[in-house]
């Protein structure tokens, strides 16, 4: 898989970084440092400004499918980086008006004008120009095939920060006022550096070309553009509509705790994501020559080794979940199913692997739209249903559910369209590999008191049984070279 292999593991190696900085900082002493209100306020201020931010690229950032269009260094990329920034400050405009108009509406003003949000309202503005303006200059990066700076600073460098934050809130060095500055520079500081990196390397190319938008390409971009503010923004939407509908319910408190347990299961994402990062520039490439044989094989590669990445990270943690609780305050408990939900929602959403680059790179593009929208009506569906009924497990109930429907109408689409078909019968192997490993590890090994040994005891049962049987049973050509590799190196030491 070349360029796509090396940047996927090391994306996902920073990745993994930066969730042991995130579990030590937003899952271990932010629950300890923060009350729950204040652990949904930050929530919430990041959801917000994630809505607004996509919002405000209008669309934009579907245009990448046509950079291999504007590619060419000489030119400075015939003005593509200009275009996007002037097209986002249109939108950064238009959204902080309506921040200001709706703020009410935004804040939930019959139960919260005397609430956190209320008093922190204001730092959204910030935060949705420098969110804009990282996601413009992460992808403008991702389409010069440089995958990692961006994820390094969002995974890595931005929660390094915030972890001294919490680290001086904790300790009492500084009041919570204090942490909320330095927690709005921690999210300020990555759009900076990305920003000085591409200057640094040559590639800022800040210059129009008017010229090369003839009245094909204006109406192209603008078409994709309108098709990208749905689906750009749709799964921002479905990530975050969850924790709209529990703050009406529920509050700023219980919002807190859905907030922490869903990053736990955030993580079981992080493998594909990675991949998504480069792929999508590599399947824009391979449509625009033709290789559909390379569309195929990396489809299905990516299925395979995405389902044993994401499968063994649910196997984990939810063997380690009492574990994994008791570092936290007793009120987070309502929590503990919200992990399994959603991360069986993000495991299928990974084992699907890259329909959606796929689509959004074809010519059917368009299509990807109409399923957004059964994904966002199922969401918000599901919510609005089953929050009443199940309280924030319900809200995860929905994500899965949603996840499942939506790549089910992907898969069939690319294989009606496409005759592609990824699965193999390694795919089921590999799924009965990690059920399998999972009820050993919970029958063979008993509750430890200690949930620190119990937890390292139990984790390391996992790993190398996991990893031994797939590498034995042959599951996935890329993951046995990558072991070979560790084999080979650990043997070299010894």
């Amino acid at each position: 898989m070349g360029i796509i292999q090396q940047q996927t593991i090391k994306g996902t190696i920073y990745s993994y970084l930066g969730v042991l900085i995130g579990v030590i900082s937003i899952n271990v002493l932010q629950p300890h440092a923060l009350t729950t209100e204040q652990v949904g306020l930050t929530g919430m201020l990041l959801t917000s400004s994630a809505l607004f931010a996509k919002f405000a690229t209008l669309g934009f950032s579907g245009t990448s499918r046509y950079f291999p269009y504007f590619r060419d260094n000489e030119a400075k990329h015939n003005g593509y980086l200009f275009l996007y920034s002037a097209v986002s400050f249109v939108g950064i405009l238009i959204f902080i008006g309506i921040a200001y108009y709706f703020k009410d509406d935004i804040i939930s003003a019959k139960s919260q004008k005397g609430t956190l949000f209320n008093q922190y309202y204001w730092y959204l503005i910030p935060l949705i120009i420098f969110s804009v303006y990282f996601d413009v200059f992460d992808l403008y990066a991702r389409v010069l095939y440089n995958a990692i700076s961006g994820r390094i600073l969002r995974e890595f460098t931005k929660r390094l920060f915030i972890l001294m934050a919490i680290l001086l809130v904790y300790f009492k060095f500084i009041s919570f006022g204090v942490f909320m500055v330095l927690w709005l520079l921690a999210n300020i500081v990555p759009t900076v550096i990305l920003a000085g990196r591409l200057v640094i390397n040559k590639e800022f190319f800040f210059s129009p070309n008017l010229k090369f938008l003839d009245k094909d390409m204006r109406r192209k971009l603008t078409s994709i553009s309108l098709l990208g503010i749905l689906t750009g923004s749709s799964p921002l939407i479905v990530d975050n509509i969850d924790k709209y509908v529990i703050n009406q319910k529920f509050g700023l408190g219980e919002t807190g705790v859905y907030t922490i347990a869903v990053y736990f299961a955030t993580v079981i994402a992080l493998p594909a994501r990675s991949l998504y990062s480069i792929a999508t520039t590599v399947i824009s490439e391979s449509f625009k020559s033709g290789d559909f044989k390379n569309i195929k094989m990396v489809y299905e590669k990516s299925c395979i080794n995405q389902l044993i990445a994401s499968l063994f990270l649910l196997v984990a943690i939810w063997a380690n979940v009492n574990n994994i609780f008791s570092f936290l305050p007793a009120s987070y408990l309502t929590g503990k199913y919200v992990v399994l939900y959603i991360g069986i929602g993000y495991l299928i959403d990974s084992a699907t692997g890259i329909n959606g680059v796929i689509l959004n790179a074809s010519k059917y593009y368009k299509y990807d739209g109409y399923f957004y929208l059964l994904l966002i009506g199922v969401t918000v569906g599901g919510n609005l249903l089953l929050i009443p009924l199940l309280g924030i497990a319900g809200a995860a109930v929905a994500a899965g559910i949603s996840l499942l429907s939506f790549n089910l109408f992907r898969y069939i689409f690319i294989y009606k369209v496409f005759k592609m078909q990824p699965f193999t019968i390694k795919n089921l192997y590999a799924l009965f590999v990690g059920i399998a490993v999972y009820f050993l590890s919970v029958y063979l090994i008993p509750q430890g008191k200690n949930y620190i040994i119990d937890s390292i005891i139990r984790t390391s049962f996992i790993t190398l049984l996991y990893w031994t049987i797939i590498y034995y049973l042959k599951v996935s050509d890329d993951i046995n070279l990558l072991l070979r590799g560790y084999i080979i190196k650990l043997k070299n030491k010894a």
